[in-house]
């Protein structure tokens, strides 16, 4: 009698974000929670995900923020959250260019527009700019504990290391100077519009992503010849 072999597990095809149709997006709405009203975008009645980088690397600027003097996670020595599995992480600032901007956008007015139908909120727009940093970006958590952890990708000393979690990621992070100015490609998805104390916005969170490591840029010195000073 022939046995049958382990079940497959289903696979989600992840779309590029140019191949996303923000018009199908629509609101569950939940009603009333402990901290506001509680509605969930969807795409076509799923979870909305996009690969936010298809083609080229995007740039982080910043790097892991693992000294934080704001609430930290449990795994930086924070208090454990009250509901085992619940998902902490770390976020990345990553700079966007003018597409993935102007996607993100959309994105966000479309929820927007559909959350002022509920709810009278002050919304926080996902795509953030400042005149020090004229290069849009976007803050995405990478979920290092709990439930959904982020796969992660490490390029590094002629290999790639795999792994999930904050005991991966955590050796990693000195010897690559915490991924500042790092090149990064990820896969995204929505997990929540939040709504807190009359706010509301975006939460977007790194499914797959890989950091490949680099140099800090250095500034060309203009006065490095030695004969040219003597002469």
């Amino acid at each position: 009698m022939a046995t049958e072999g382990p079940t497959k597990r289903a696979r989600i095809e992840v779309k590029p974000f140019e191949d996303i149709d923000l018009s199908k997006i629509a609101l569950k709405d939940k009603g009333k929670g402990k901290q506001g009203h509680v509605a969930f975008p969807l795409l076509d009645g799923e979870v909305i995900r996009f690969n936010l980088t298809p083609s080229d690397w995007s740039k982080n600027p910043f790097g892991f923020d693992v000294n934080s003097k704001f609430e930290k996670p449990s795994f930086l020595g924070g208090k454990e959250p009250e509901k085992v599995g619940t998902s902490e992480g770390l976020s990345l600032r990553v700079d966007l260019q003018t597409e993935q901007a102007e996607f993100l956008k959309k994105l966000d007015m479309a929820t927007k527009d559909a959350f002022a139908l509920l709810v009278d909120n002050k919304w926080n727009e996902l795509v953030a700019s400042n005149p020090l940093f004229p290069q849009p970006t976007c803050k995405i958590t990478v979920i290092l504990k709990g439930s959904g952890l982020t796969e992660i990708a490490v390029v590094r000393d002629g290999k790639v290391h795999r792994g999930e979690g904050w005991n991966f990621l955590e050796p990693h992070l000195e010897p690559c100077n915490y991924f500042k100015f790092a090149e990064v490609k990820l896969t995204v998805r929505v997990k929540k519009l939040w709504n807190v104390a009359g706010k509301a916005g975006l939460g977007l969170e790194a499914t797959h992503l890989v950091l490949r490591p680099t140099d800090r840029p250095t500034v060309a010195n203009p006065f490095e010849d030695d004969e040219e000073l003597l002469a």
